[in-house]
């Protein structure tokens, strides 16, 4: 009987003491997991650890008047470019003028746009003047917008316009009652005010179901 209790005990303990070096091994291949996890994750964090967030200026009435942030590349997180944003408002706190200096890294400007927005008295923007200036302040494109709206407030025309005041593009917009789109119908002109093209895409819950081709209707 003793002999066979020894036996059993000899049996019992190395059942137990394999038992701790799994445990112990499970342990040290989380443990490497992990660590190998962190690894993973720390070179990304380390890429953009230096990124700078964004400065931001307000004047008294809490209106954001100042942005100036870098802009950094995907791809190694170097800087792409400086960009300072320049806001002026109405008495009502809407945005009238945007200016856009972008500077290169060396600190040159790059290039400058400025928008112009106009607003009724709900609020809503009915216009919109884009112009865009290369490093020598040389006007290099300019663009002209205005809007209009339904009852609600929803956007249902957007007009382009030419130099000469005459219509480049015309988007007609069908909201329903809650503002989704229900249809787009884009119209482009030539500058003689001939038809360029003409589509409509119509939208269901579930994004565009169809596009129609009016140019020849």
């Amino acid at each position: 009987m003793k002999a066979r209790n020894i036996i059993q005990i000899l049996v019992l303990i190395i059942l137990v003491t394999g038992s701790i070096g799994c445990t112990n091994n499970s342990k040290k291949a989380k443990t490497k997991d992990e660590d190998s996890k962190q690894e993973q994750t720390k070179e990304p964090t380390a890429k953009h650890a230096n990124r700078q967030e964004p400065e931001l200026v307000y004047d008294d009435k809490g209106n954001l008047i100042e942005r100036h942030a870098y802009s950094y590349r995907k791809t190694d997180g170097s800087v792409r470019s400086f960009d300072s944003y320049y806001y002026s408002h109405d008495d009502r706190g809407n945005v009238i003028k945007e200016v856009k200096e972008s500077y290169l890294p060396d600190g040159t400007l790059n290039y400058k746009n400025i928008n112009y927005y106009t607003w009724n008295d709900k609020n809503l923007k009915t216009e919109l003047i884009f112009e865009s200036y290369n490093a020598d302040d040389e006007l290099q494109r300019r663009a002209r917008h205005t809007f209009k709206y339904n009852e609600r407030g929803h956007k249902i025309e957007d007009l382009g316009y030419f130099e000469d005041g005459s219509i480049k593009s015309k988007i007609i917009l069908d909201p329903d009652e809650t503002g989704a789109l229900r249809s787009e119908e884009y119209i482009h002109y030539n500058e003689d005010g001939s038809k360029k093209d003409h589509k409509k895409y119509y939208y269901t819950q579930y994004g565009l179901e169809k596009t129609v081709d009016l140019m020849d209707k």
